[in-house]
């Protein structure tokens, strides 16, 4: 089956303060030129990467010009240089989102619509679901320019020498993280923060058990019950067990963890898989879907960066029109992006098929056939909601709380956030 039909029967669903201002003006040598700001989280390969497209775009043609900048640190929740650009009236023009943060961008009203400035066919080439994922009222938010998928990463010579199989139940993990756990070495590798990506690896535990954290139409919490509690048992159990360290060494994205010894196994996303394959190719490791309870299903989570435009930006068409140029336009760019400066799927379908072969290589077959079918949208909701969520995991993992304890809490918090809103 081709990947992209494939991809489109799974029919998942992808999905800061009050924000406002622009940045951009006009040129001061040509008087005609529009000059953008485009400003990101991202670093390294990934800034280089972004650093070309910029290039690339201010040659080919001489109306606008884009200036770009990076903040080097996208999971670092406490860095508020956007946020804090934003209150100042002096946001980018063009920045990327994660399904984490959309929603506050979304609530704050600083996304600018795109749908106007889909080419004819374009719109249809994206899988729709991920199109679902960025739209508000009947209007695409943003777009998108990846899907990354969660899995488990180990050390297959770890393993072998504790004569250890890959786990593949919740029981079976942590037995086998306390097992691998020493001085030098801990058994797992998880995020440790609060913020949106502590609750984006935690999703998978959920919905393999059947919980959730808000009824379909948003409106109730449903956090307050058993299979929500088992989940945040689980996790927490890492922690207090001490299979998972309170601190890591390494950021919690970065392969490295696992890569240079200091972790038996991490909980990571597509995107480690070319880090491993350049940086640690002399390791021997071994990728496998994330473990599920006794009784429940595979699931992962599927995120990705988006590309959005500041509504309040004096040149939301020449933004926007750089946007699709990037994304919805050769796919070329965007096949690059997703099979060089990283592992991702892309969005749109002409890409899926341009890279098929990429998608069966090495580990990424792993996620080809172990894993996409169970793929789950990384949820867009508010930030409060993200902070009660990642409250209820600090409470089981550093708080000495029981996942009943702490779904308790978090329940009556969210439902309290949901009722302020009506």
């Amino acid at each position: 089956m081709k990947l992209w039909k494939k991809l489109m029967t799974i029919g998942f669903v992808l999905t800061l303060i009050v924000m406002a201002g622009c940045s951009s003006d006009s040129d001061g040598e040509s008087g005609d030129t529009v000059t953008l700001t485009f400003s990101d989280f991202h670093s390294e390969a990934d800034q280089e990467f972004f650093e070309g497209l910029v290039d690339e775009y201010n040659k080919v043609q001489d109306e606008v010009k884009i200036e770009y900048t990076t903040t080097g640190n996208l999971t670092d929740y406490s860095n508020t240089k956007l946020p804090v650009a934003f209150a100042n009236n002096e946001g980018p023009d063009i920045f990327m989102t994660s399904p984490g943060d959309f929603q506050k961008y979304a609530d704050a009203g600083v996304l600018a619509d795109l749908s106007p400035y889909f080419k004819d066919g374009v719109k249809e080439d994206f899988l729709p679901s991920a199109l679902e994922a960025v739209t508000v009222d009947d209007k695409i938010l943003a777009l998108p320019f990846e899907l990354e998928l969660l899995g488990l990463y180990y050390n297959k010579t770890m393993f072998e020498e504790a004569n250890l199989e890959v786990p593949k139940t919740w029981d079976e993990l942590l037995a086998a993280a306390k097992e691998l756990t020493t001085d030098e070495v801990a058994g797992i590798a998880l995020p440790t923060d609060k913020g949106a990506y502590l609750n984006f690896i935690w999703y998978p535990f959920l919905w393999q058990n059947g919980g959730s954290v808000l009824n379909e139409d948003g409106t109730k919490s449903t956090f307050n019950t058993p299979e929500v509690a088992e989940a945040l048992d689980i996790w927490g159990s890492f922690f207090q067990e001490g299979a998972a360290p309170s601190k890591l060494q390494i950021d919690p994205t970065d392969i490295g963890n696992l890569g240079g010894g200091t972790a038996a196994m991490q909980i990571v996303g597509t995107w480690a898989i070319p880090m491993l394959e350049n940086e640690y190719a002399d390791g021997d490791f071994g990728l496998a879907p994330i473990p599920i309870p006794e009784g429940g299903k595979p699931a992962t989570a599927a995120g990705g960066w988006k590309f959005a435009v500041n509504a309040n930006s004096e040149h939301v068409k020449e933004a926007a029109e750089f946007v699709m140029w990037a994304v919805g336009d050769d796919k070329e760019r965007p096949l690059k992006y997703v099979t060089e400066t990283k592992f991702a799927y892309a969005p749109r379908q002409s890409v899926v098929e341009e890279g098929e072969e990429f998608y069966d290589k090495g580990l990424r077959k792993v996620f080809t056939e172990e894993i996409y079918d169970s793929a789950i949208p990384e949820p867009k909701f508010g930030a409060e909601v993200v902070d009660a969520v990642g409250e209820a995991l600090q409470n089981v993992m550093f708080g000495g709380m029981s996942g009943k304890e702490a779904a308790k809490i978090a329940d009556e918090k969210i439902q309290s956030i949901l009722d302020s809103k009506k």
